[in-house]
């Protein structure tokens, strides 16, 4: 089960929801190009993204994506921080801005950790409006949650029980023929151990059944219906099934929706991965040389219209029969090599991999703390406020501008090679969009179905689980369906051909546009690459030498200092009016200096506190000024980690 659904945070389960929920919208749009370029393997592979998501605990990243796409909570920011206008600097570590607020002379300064993106306390009582409603709505919400998930997996294992049970009750054995053909096919799809291999008319197609033990379920006409070839290609598809663990996949499958089973997303996805597990379990018998695309092709065909519509319990088992129609369409392009079935694995490795990262860092970043350190400091011309709370009789005063810094761009030639740098981006060399490919050509209509004469038994069935076809009539006698076998061969060899003159079409295409135009735009813009990294390697030489290595961390070590000595001036033991200085050393062998007076603001004009600031030794002259322009301006400094 989920890491986030192991832990009873809010806030993690609803960054877990959000993660898995875009992924799986990724792997539905990517799917299909991917299993045309890369193979239907490489497409059922991308599940495992929004899987292991699921699973994934919490990682430590420098950067929330939830926060910079706006989906995580937060809470609200300060009046004066809201009516800033410049957008705040991001640096790595703190990032700092000083800008003027709403009254004048006033000056705001927000101190946000990247550590730590956004504001992260009580998020669920940011979302569900107070702390009070949050305490009463979240578990009763998180209870709705679990038992959806508990209901949702007790009624799987029963269906599967239940049907293995009438699987167990109504099963017959095979002919020792069928049974030895099936042995054969297994020794080449590679499935070793004891084969079990039965009929039953519960099924009316074949299918493969029984999590710890697996048995391949035939219909009881199978060997009468099937010639030789189809049964192997059908043995070939079930035994495949049990080689790759698809059973197991399944139910891994089931157990992912039941903990997501209020999202539709997760629903959808159950249908689309099933597909795809179908279509690489195909790819895989054509591989082992166990049927061929023809024979494959028709025995898919002669396994829906032999079948009868049918409700087996989704989780319990895997029939030949599902999602025929998408599986067709990808048995007609052509089989990748292994080189770019390889290549797309590792593309896939290295996005999902990317993705996973990102989106686990969600938790890690709201989840971190710094010992000893506040969450939240904010300072109110001299009005101290840590974690939300007011400091009563305390004033704490900032000597001098600790967080401003120099722009660099007031350094002349910084300035040029900033501007050499944008001309030169301005001349790469862009080539025309490609022209527009030739439309998919459409599916040729499916033939007819022949009229069903008195006496003859009809059904209408759908193409499988999650398909829209609803077409197909079965037929008892074997000599009224041999010309309509016939007509579905032949359709399916049409639309085979008019797939392979589009792809030669689309591959032409775009090799004469990479021909004309790739070379040269990359032989441009190769030159221009080359410059443009030497100027940016001599702006990064001159903005070291200008402003040093350590501007960052020394903005670090500001923000940190600062808390400290908010802590500090909170817990001191102050007499009653007294005026205590304090110091912190930061980066560079400077000093952070402030004044922790007790009492209210009219302590900081007392002439007790003046005398205390006049003749003080820790203080230089600046800093004394600076305690003076304090009582006539109002600052504010909000430092959120």
């Amino acid at each position: 089960m989920s890491a986030e659904l192991l832990t009873p945070d809010p806030k993690a389960l609803i960054e877990m929801v959000i993660a898995v929920s875009i992924l799986i919208g990724l792997v539905l749009v990517g799917r299909k190009p991917v299993a045309r370029r890369f193979g239907a393997g490489i497409a059922y592979a991308l599940w495992l993204v929004p899987l292991a998501r699921m699973v994934m605990p919490p990682l430590s990243g420098p950067v929330s994506w939830m926060s910079v796409l706006g989906l995580a909570p937060t809470t609200a920011m300060s009046t004066a921080a809201e009516a800033a206008a410049p957008a705040p600097a991001a640096h790595a570590g703190m990032a700092f801005v000083t800008h003027p607020g709403e009254a004048a002379g006033t000056v705001v300064n927000v101190i946000r950790s990247s550590t730590f993106d956004t504001e992260v306390a009580a998020p669920a009582a940011s979302v569900l409006g107070g702390p009070d409603l949050a305490a009463m709505i979240v578990p009763g919400l998180l209870a709705i949650w679990v038992i959806g998930a508990a209901c949702m997996i007790l009624r799987n294992v029963w269906a599967q029980a239940s049907f293995m049970a009438v699987v167990d009750r109504e099963k017959s054995p095979v002919s020792p023929r069928l049974q030895a053909l099936a042995e054969d096919v297994a020794r080449q799809v590679g499935v070793k151990g004891k084969l079990r291999v039965a009929t039953s008319l519960i099924s009316t197609g074949p299918l493969v059944t029984g999590l710890l033990r697996p048995v391949v379920l035939l219909p009881a006409w199978f060997e009468d219906d099937y010639d030789r070839a189809q049964q192997r290609a059908a043995l070939a598809h079930e035994l495949t099934h049990i080689r790759r663990g698809d059973l197991w996949a399944l139910q891994v499958a089931e157990l992912f929706v039941a903990c997501l089973w209020f999202n539709p997303l997760a629903h959808v996805g159950r249908r689309a991965f099933r597909t795809d597990q179908e279509a690489a379990c195909d790819s895989d018998v054509l591989r082992s040389g166990a049927a061929s695309p023809h024979e494959y092709g028709a025995t898919l065909l002669k396994a829906v219209r032999l079948s009868f519509p049918e409700r087996l319990p989704s989780a319990a088992s895997l029939p030949l029969t599902h999602s025929l129609k998408e599986r067709m369409r990808l048995l007609a392009y052509p089989v990748p090599t292994r080189a770019r079935r390889l290549a797309g694995l590792g593309l896939t490795a290295l996005l999902g991999s990317a993705a996973l990262v990102t989106t686990a860092s969600v938790t890690a970043n709201a989840d971190e703390r710094l010992d000893g350190q506040p969450v939240r400091l904010k300072i109110e011309n001299a009005t101290l406020y840590i974690d939300g709370a007011e400091v009563k009789d305390r004033q704490f005063v900032v000597l001098g501008e600790p967080f401003n810094h120099p722009d660099p761009m007031a350094n002349d030639e910084i300035r040029h090679l900033s501007e050499k740098i944008s001309m030169e981006t301005r001349k790469f060399v862009v080539p025309p969009p490609m022209p527009p490919l030739p439309p998919m050509p459409e599916m040729p209509a499916m033939p007819a179905t022949p009229h069903v004469p008195a006496g003859v038994h009809g059904t209408h069935l759908d193409g499988g689980d999650g398909s829209d076809e609803q077409h197909v009539f079965i037929y008892r006698s074997e000599d009224m369906s041999d010309a309509n076998e016939a007509e579905w061969d032949a359709w399916a060899q049409a639309y085979e051909a008019r797939m392979t003159e589009w792809e030669k079409v689309v591959d032409q295409r775009v090799a004469a546009w990479e021909e004309q135009y790739g070379d040269e735009s990359d032989a441009a813009n190769a030159e221009l690459e080359a410059r443009i990294d030497g100027l940016t390697q001599d702006l990064e030489m001159r903005v070291d030498a200008a402003y040093g290595n350590s501007f960052e961390s020394r903005m670090d070590d500001v923000a940190a200092s600062l808390q400290t000595l908010a802590v500090s001036c909170r817990d001191a033991n102050l007499a009653k009016g007294e005026a205590r200085i304090m110091n912190q050393a930061v980066a560079g062998g400077e000093a952070l200096s402030v004044v922790c007076v007790q009492g209210d603001a009219t302590r900081l004009s007392a002439p007790e506190t003046l005398a205390v600031i006049e003749g003080s030794d820790q203080l230089c002259d600046e800093e004394k000024k600076a305690f003076g322009k304090t009582k006539s301006s109002r600052r504010v400094i909000e430092i959120t980690k």
